[in-house]
């Protein structure tokens, strides 16, 4: 009888722990957000134009949404070469599927042509 009183007790404690911790797994493999950010300096302002009208429609498949863009107020360090863009993806996997994708690919050379630019894709912290 004892026996089965300690296999009910682990069984319930295994079942409690269990519970506990499948959500703190999910949320350590939840995506986390990610961020294209860029610099911008338009050297060609027609140019320019014609590319930044094109970017939003890339953006919607990736789930791409345009956070800033603006020139920054730099409080430390030399002063930035233009604009600073962010735009956010839901998961590093689709900022990288965009920059990667036929949508966006073919506006890079249109951008490099207009702009001297930076960009960078940064992992986001877990929300």
């Amino acid at each position: 009888m004892k026996e089965a009183v300690k296999l009910v007790l682990a069984l319930a404690a295994g079942t409690i722990i269990g519970a506990w911790g499948i959500p703190m797994l999910r949320a350590q493999t939840a995506a986390h957000p990610a961020y294209v950010v860029a610099e911008v300096h338009v050297t060609d302002p027609a140019g320019f134009m014609n590319y930044a009208k094109q970017v939003p429609a890339s953006l919607a498949p990736y789930h791409g949404k345009t956070l800033a863009r603006a020139l920054p107020d730099v409080r430390e360090g030399p002063p930035a070469n233009g604009d600073i863009v962010v735009i956010g993806f839901d998961s590093l996997q689709d900022a990288n599927r965009w920059y990667q994708s036929p949508e966006y690919s073919k506006l890079i050379p249109l951008r490099q042509q207009s702009a001297t630019t930076r960009v960078m894709i940064v992992d986001g912290l877990a929300q």
